[in-house]
């Protein structure tokens, strides 16, 4: 048998070589350091990982994937670069047979199957729309046809040679990894795309997750016929004993996790003890499996799949294992499978390479045969082509079920690496044709200051802690809601995707529930939203959303829900934190490049609310005071008129005093006059309140530059809870405020808010930042490659 060669170095002149040496300056004359497998591994990894890093580096700015540098490393260290030009050096750094990262491959993709199924959510089925679910099925279908097809067209290509029924075998094993759609590598493709919880991204998941259980049916249906075929005898042991495999996997597996996420404390991780044994768990199953009959990868797969997703034992082992896997055994595999492929000699007996054409044109079938599927579907023509493209990517999934299956010691299989590297030029295509902002592009005026003034007024409120939920309501409870002029809160607690591939937007109106909602960080802002739900009845519509996505995509969800409820604002919590002293606490920039992502894409106006109360928890709820200190700074422009106009609404609470401070420079309507004019408006509105009612003063200042400013707003900032400005990031810059912005350190939040969110500033007032909306045209993708 071929196989043992692979695994073991099998010679009838074994020599006892150390694995470590020496030292670089005692290597005997005729030996080399690389001689010793522990320095040759070292020295492997380095020559890998620092020339896939600088592949990246360069093609990452033509949005291409890490996947397709680390093939590229593979091929250059292969016999196609370093082994035709640098023989010697080649055949000392990487022997034929290297054991070391041959096993280690084999680990990482055991740990990447069970990992895989801990991220896939069973559950997603049920809550599937028509249009995935159609989709999804169907693109299954399809597969099957396009695949059952080319081996009918084609039988005699397929069927010469030794080894007949082993090598039919595995060219339906190298056309479907061409041509079916897999769960996991669209929902890789999606998240190096940053297009996860998009529209389509949603679209794509659920269809490829039909899809992948499908195919996992059909699977293990067609092994135990290719058994049967090969000896009934085998395939009734096989089915009986496979059986006996899934039935414990199901019941004694999956209550033995249940239990231990039932023992572990709410809020508490679990102990690492428990990740260690259920990864030793995962490769005992996957001896098992394999020596039943099934493929090594089922029951790790199936193991991950019956963990629930989201639960506390699911995050800690994707906290634990998913950076070695993902970050280096998988990088390791995919350069050792790539380092098999020799283009000279592709080139040179393309003609003979049969398999690899018949999959390259099943696979433009299966393109096709998706788009007009997504057609069919009534998706858009543009988006339905990244939709096809998107359910149709390869990747490292396809790569090591290739591997499962051959030694790629011959030209037509590791044709099929070359074929999925060159099948990673079509990830780009997705960024040129679809654009996630296109879906939440809003044509109408969505602000407070458009805004009739009697009318419900829709604010979208984000709260990613507790603290940020209470600070929220506490603006809300003085924004005047009232039966007259009601208020129609949106509330949205964000929840960071750690140990699932499925993003989820969860309605609790609808009764929705997280699959871990017992430990869900999330549930304590569900209640304080609905507390103020409970106090303000009549004049108050509260709904509460949870969006469970990766921060980095979160602003979709914030951008598509104020679009999808029509909010004039949006309200953000800021990324500092104090504490009751004054002290910062907390400082998370992955929040703050969230804020600064919706400022950008926002379809309404949008709020950072900085909280510096020094009343925190949920007492502070319930303390209210007889009167409540508001001050507006109003320079002049969009942002600040939008500030004030929120402020003009608060005013009309009984329990609000507000103070306009007006800062003027000498010059400053020499250059937005038709700004001064619509500013002048909403001034003159100011003075109509003030004639009805007390509680509100106005104050001009007259300033020669920024410092002046900032010297005036520093005096006044004591006597305060919240101080209301607009981010002023509107034309020319005013002369109340020149020379501030070159000082800004946070300019999302413009020059006066970054003043007040400064170490300087010690008063416990709190502080909105507000932009107005800014109205965009159909979204571009700016192509910088430098």
């Amino acid at each position: 048998m071929e196989t043992p060669k692979i695994l073991l170095n099998v010679s009838g002149n074994c020599q006892n070589v150390p694995a470590y040496s020496n030292g670089i300056w005692n290597v005997a004359h005729g030996e080399t350091i690389l001689q010793h497998s522990l320095v040759r591994f070292h020295v492997q990894l380095l020559a890998m990982f620092l020339l896939s890093s600088s592949f990246h580096l360069l093609l990452r700015r033509f949005h291409l994937s890490r996947f397709t540098s680390e093939i590229l490393t593979g091929i250059v260290l292969g016999p196609a670069i370093m082994g035709k030009y640098f023989n010697n050096a080649s055949s000392k750094l990487f022997p034929p047979y290297e054991e070391i990262i041959i096993s280690l491959s084999k680990f990482g993709y055991v740990l990447f199957a069970f990992l895989a199924g801990v991220r896939m959510d069973p559950t997603l089925i049920g809550k599937t729309g028509r249009t995935a679910f159609i989709l999804g099925f169907m693109s299954s279908v399809t597969a099957f046809i396009i695949i059952e097809s080319t081996g009918f067209l084609f039988p005699k290509g397929l069927k010469t040679g030794g080894s007949k029924n082993a090598k039919v075998m595995f060219a339906r094993i190298y056309m479907a990894c061409m041509i079916q759609t897999q769960f996991v590598g669209v929902s890789f493709i999606l998240m190096q795309l940053k297009m996860i919880n998009s529209q389509l991204g949603h679209i794509a998941l659920a269809s490829s997750l039909v899809n992948e259980l499908l195919r996992l049916a059909f699977g293990f249906m067609s092994g135990f016929l290719f058994t049967f075929n090969v000896s009934e005898r085998a395939g009734v042991q096989t089915i009986i004993f496979s059986l006996i495999f899934v039935v414990l996997i199901l019941t004694l597996m999956k209550r033995l996790m249940f239990v231990v996420v039932r023992i572990t404390p709410e809020g508490q991780p679990v102990k690492e003890i428990y990740a260690t044994v259920t990864v030793a768990t995962v490769f005992l199953i996957s001896t098992w499996g394999d020596s039943i009959g099934l493929n090594y990868l089922a029951g790790p797969l199936i193991l991950g799949l019956v963990l629930p997703a989201r639960s506390p034992l699911a995050e800690i082992l994707i906290a634990k294992f998913d950076t070695i896997v993902s970050g280096f055994l998988l990088p390791l595999m995919a350069m050792l499978y790539a380092s098999k492929v020799d283009l000279w000699q592709i080139m040179k007996e393309f003609d003979s390479l049969l398999i690899f054409k018949i999959s390259l044109i099943g696979f433009t079938m299966k393109v096709v045969a998706t788009f007009f599927l997504a057609k069919f579907c009534k998706i858009p023509t543009r988006h339905a082509v990244a939709l096809a493209l998107i359910l149709n990517a390869k990747g490292i999934n396809e790569l090591g079920t290739l591997g499962s299956y051959s030694t790629f010691r011959d030209i037509h299989s590791t044709s099929g690496i070359f074929l999925i590297f060159l099948l990673q030029a079509l990830q780009p295509l997705v960024k040129m044709l679809y654009h996630p902002a296109e879906h939440y592009l809003s044509y109408k005026k969505m602000s407070v200051e458009h805004a009739s003034g009697d009318a419900e007024l829709k604010i979208l409120t984000c709260a990613y802690r507790q603290e940020d939920a209470v600070a929220a309501i506490k603006l809300l409870e003085y924004s005047n809601p009232t039966q007259e002029s009601p208020l129609s809160i949106h509330g949205l607690c964000l929840e960071e995707l750690v140990s699932s591939f499925t993003p989820l937007l969860i309605n609790h109106q609808l009764g929705q529930k997280n699959s871990s909602s017992k430990g869900s960080r999330s549930q304590p802002i569900v209640d304080i939203f609905r507390y103020l739900k409970s106090e303000l009845k009549k004049s108050v519509q509260v709904q509460v959303f949870t969006a469970i996505s990766p921060l980095k995509q979160m602003h979709e969800d914030i951008c598509w829900l104020s679009f999808n409820k029509s909010c004039s604002l949006i309200v953000l919590p800021f990324h500092k934190k104090w504490n009751s002293k004054g002290k910062m606490v907390s400082n998370n920039n992955d929040l703050r490049n969230l804020n600064i992502k919706v400022l950008e894409l926002a379809p309404c106006s949008v709020g950072i609310l900085i909280d510096r109360s020094r009343a925190h928890g949920l007492s502070s709820i319930f303390i209210t005071s007889a009167t409540y200190r508001v001050a507006t700074i109003f320079v002049g422009g969009p942002d600040d008129r939008e500030a004030l106009a929120y402020a003009l609404r608060m005013a009309r609470c009984p329990k609000v005093h507000l103070t306009v401070v007006r800062f003027i420079g000498h010059d400053d309507h020499a250059h937005q006059r038709w700004q001064f004019m619509i500013d002048e408006d909403l001034l003159r509105r100011l003075r109509t309140e003030m004639s009805g009612g007390s509680n509100i003063n106005y104050i001009e200042k007259t300033v020669r530059d920024g410092s002046d400013t900032s010297s005036t707003i520093k005096s006044m900032v004591g006597d305060l809870d919240l101080i209301m400005v607009g981010r002023s990031s509107h034309g020319t810059e005013s002369e109340a405020l020149s020379g501030l912005s070159e000082w800004t350190d946070l300019p999302e939040l413009g020059p006066i808010g970054d003043l007040l969110a400064s170490e300087d500033t010690t008063c416990p007032v709190s502080v909105l930042v507000v932009q107005q909306q800014i109205r965009k045209e159909s979204p571009k993708i700016a192509w910088k490659f430098w």
